[in-house]
């Protein structure tokens, strides 16, 4: 991983002094679609990013990216698979998985005049903060209708993350650029909210209840980027 950024940061250097060279800003937002086990628990999320583009020749683009992505949980599917496990338990919760991520990439465009498809692959990291609070209800006929509380938990960390894409550049003016981009991003760690049967012990509501998982999504963004 260190070897990568060296190469990307000397590539930069190394082609800042040359006058030719472009440099351009941008924004986006869009959905961000939890795969594998995310998608368990969490529904599709929002997210947007920054970005700084530097033009390192007629294929290539070096891109620093940093953005913000929040998941909620969806609450039907835990009681769901609360039901199917048969715990005659009924959660109420509120778990929150939200990232900030720092991408150093490069794009290999496909053309260069006014539709220009690319390709993208992105290394970097992320912080990360799961949040988890809420009540347990029973639901045996006759039994103590008093909610068990679940105590607010938070965890946050640092991890290494990964993406791959493809994306779209349509040039509106010569400073303008409209861009549709998708990526399949890979986080290394992190915690969100594990399995029902384990957080229905009054002993054990004290812990943290989240698992450490890899985790991965889809982001589908569209934007505006401005090339000086």
């Amino acid at each position: 991983m260190k070897t990568i950024f060296t190469i990307l940061l000397s590539l930069l250097l190394y082609t800042s002094g040359s006058a030719q060279n472009q440099i351009g800003i941008g924004v986006n937002g869009g959905v961000s679609i939890p795969v594998g086990d995310f998608h368990q628990y969490y529904s599709i999320g929002t997210g947007g990013n920054i970005q700084m583009l530097y033009d390192v020749n007629s294929a290539f683009i070096l891109v620093l990216t940093s953005g913000y992505h929040v998941w909620q949980l969806d609450e039907n599917a835990y009681n769901k698979k609360a039901n199917e496990l048969e715990l005659n338990k009924k959660f109420t919760l509120e778990s929150q998985f939200k990232m900030i991520p720092i991408y150093l990439g490069i794009r290999y465009y496909l053309g260069r005049g006014k539709h220009r498809p690319f390709f993208s692959l992105d290394f970097g990291g992320y912080s990360y903060e799961f949040k988890l609070s809420g009540t347990i209800n029973s639901t045996l006929p006759n039994a103590n209708t008093v909610p068990v509380e679940i105590p607010e938990t938070k965890k946050s960390e640092t991890q290494t993350a990964l993406a791959v894409g493809f994306g779209y550049f349509y040039r509106l003016s010569k400073e303008w650029y409209l861009e549709i981009n998708s990526k399949y991003n890979v986080l290394s760690s992190a915690y969100t909210i594990t399995e029902p049967d384990k957080i229905t012990t009054v002993t054990e509501l004290n812990k943290v209840y989240g698992k450490s998982r890899k985790l991965n999504f889809v982001s589908i963004s569209t934007g505006i980027n401005y090339i000086f």
